[in-house]
């Protein structure tokens, strides 16, 4: 994977300059070097020690969604999290979320639980530490830590009732198995809305006002009745291999800003998915949006270098739309995995 590099700017020891440092893989590399001509690191927050801060006291909070202040009404009770506890962040926590937006932004999780489905429990954190279960609609499929192993041993048990249900795919030759399943209930646009929450959060300060039309987006109770906005639309990536080791999330800024791109990109990166969300409609923006210009939104390459594309395999990318405004049933989920051996343990007759 890229590694990121630190430097302090000049003049202004307080603040750190980000890059990335590595070598994109062949089939990328001009979509990296034409991302990285518009963009430039803004902001990165990382599940991690370097990226941990102290928090505001309660008494000094302002709701950055809500604009709510701490009061008799208001307390800031909630444990809120800058990034979802769901997608394994365990101590980014946010002293600008009130406890009414963090009970609003949590509906939002639970359709992204549900959309991210399997893949969380089949995540090697949770084979490890195991607290996660996944029962699939029907109930003819779980997985779960295998609480029969040592406890320092990451270790998933898998198990597929009634046998015409075609759980799995075996590929011995390729060493590769597929798991079939069906993802819970869930609306795409509150899954959109909890992309959105993560982006906006990881804006500076001085950057809130600018996406005024954004937080009321987020809070809005309006039924979305679009089914091709672009606004709604996220660029997704699946990278082989090991995980993150913890959650991050970048925000990239146009460096030049009579280019007619957005202003701001957020990366983001969990388990073995990097998430591409532009954020909608910052005000300095309105002057691209005269029905007569075009405004192209560069893809983010994955940031995954050659030496690890040739090792683990190339990271394979698609679209997904959440403009849809109501549950989406049954939708069909398979997950992918490599494997170096195994051993059928199945009855002869």
């Amino acid at each position: 994977m890229f590694r990121l590099k630190y430097t302090e700017i000049p003049g202004n020891p307080s603040k750190i300059n980000r890059e990335f440092i590595g070598n994109p893989t062949n089939e990328f590399t001009e979509m990296y070097e034409r991302f990285t001509g518009f963009y430039a690191i803004k902001n990165l927050i990382a599940d991690d020690e370097l990226h941990r801060r102290p928090l505001k006291l309660k008494k000094d909070r302002i709701c950055r969604f809500c604009k709510a202040k701490y009061s008799k009404e208001e307390k800031f009770k909630s444990k809120a999290h800058l990034l979802p506890e769901l997608i394994g962040n365990k101590y980014l926590l946010s002293d600008f979320e009130c406890d009414k937006c963090n009970s609003l932004f949590g509906k939002y999780e639970n359709d992204l639980a549900n959309f991210i489905g399997v893949s969380r429990a089949f995540n090697f954190s949770n084979a490890k530490a195991g607290g996660l279960k996944f029962k699939s609609p029907d109930k003819t499929f779980i997985v779960q830590k295998d609480y029969e192993a040592a406890d320092d041993i990451a270790k998933l048990r898998i198990e597929s009732h009634e046998q015409e249900n075609n759980h799995f795919t075996l590929d011995a030759e390729n060493k590769k198995v597929t798991f079939h399943t069906i993802r819970p209930s869930y609306n795409p646009n509150n899954v959109y809305k909890s992309f959105l929450k993560m982006g906006l959060s990881v804006l500076p300060d001085e950057l809130v006002d600018d996406y005024e039309i954004a937080f009321a987006m987020l809070q809005s109770k309006r039924k979305n009745e679009e089914s091709d906005n672009p606004l709604y639309k996220l660029n997704v990536y699946v990278h082989p291999g090991p995980a993150f080791p913890s959650p991050m999330i970048i925000l990239f800024e146009k460096k030049e800003k009579t280019e007619m791109v957005p202003m701001h990109i957020v990366c983001i990166m969990f388990h073995n998915y990097t998430y591409q969300l532009t954020l909608p409609l910052n005000k300095t923006d309105k002057w691209m949006f005269d029905g007569i210009k075009t405004v192209t939104v560069p893809n983010i390459p994955p940031f995954i270098d050659k030496h690890f594309a040739e090792k683990f395999g190339m990271p394979k990318g698609h679209r997904l739309n959440f403009n849809l405004d109501e549950l989406k049933r049954n939708e069909k989920h398979d997950v992918t995995f490599s494997f170096e051996d195994f051993t059928d343990t199945r009855l002869s007759e």
